[in-house]
């Protein structure tokens, strides 16, 4: 199992959000097999922060209401990952982003997800499942040799 220093987790963060936020347009209509995640690793889409005693705000300025855990298993599936970030919207859990190193890695993802959700849908670099309020995205930079799995939630209960 890979380890990342604390030190390091927001320099990674920082990678991978850049990814984020400019991953979900290009994906529209309600395309997968299967129904979406109702949570990730055991916490629903939608719980407060305030429900979550483990989660370690990411220090660097830029990342208000987005969270990492020290405790984080650094595998998903087969794969060997860098670091997962959590991000809260209205202090509800909206986002989780997952940052990897490497193509086999992208492969081992892609292949899980795929086994689990079904086919996706392919557009340029990124691969993703779309569902009414929900959408999961895999998008892979081989310059920097580093990619990232996004879980978005887009209309979050009221609370």
């Amino acid at each position: 199992m890979n380890k990342i220093s604390a030190f390091a987790i927001p320099s990674v963060l920082a990678v991978f959000l850049a990814f984020a936020f400019t991953s979900l347009p290009a994906f529209a209509g309600d395309f997968a097999d299967h129904a979406p995640p109702g949570d990730f690793r055991g916490i629903a889409w939608g719980t407060p922060l305030t429900e979550l005693k483990d989660m370690i705000p990411v220090p660097m300025k830029g990342y208000k209401n987005t969270y990492y855990r020290k405790s984080e298993p650094l595998t998903f599936g087969q794969a060997d990952i860098v670091s997962v970030a959590y991000y809260f919207k209205k202090g509800l859990l909206a986002r989780v982003g997952i940052a990897f190193k490497g193509q086999a890695n992208q492969f081992l993802i892609k292949d899980k997800l795929i086994h689990d959700l079904g086919p996706g849908r392919q557009v340029g670099s990124r691969y993703g499942w779309m569902w009414k309020n929900f959408s999961m995205v895999i998008d892979f930079d081989t310059d920097k040799d580093m990619g990232g799995l996004y879980y978005t939630v887009e209309n979050l209960p009221k609370k």
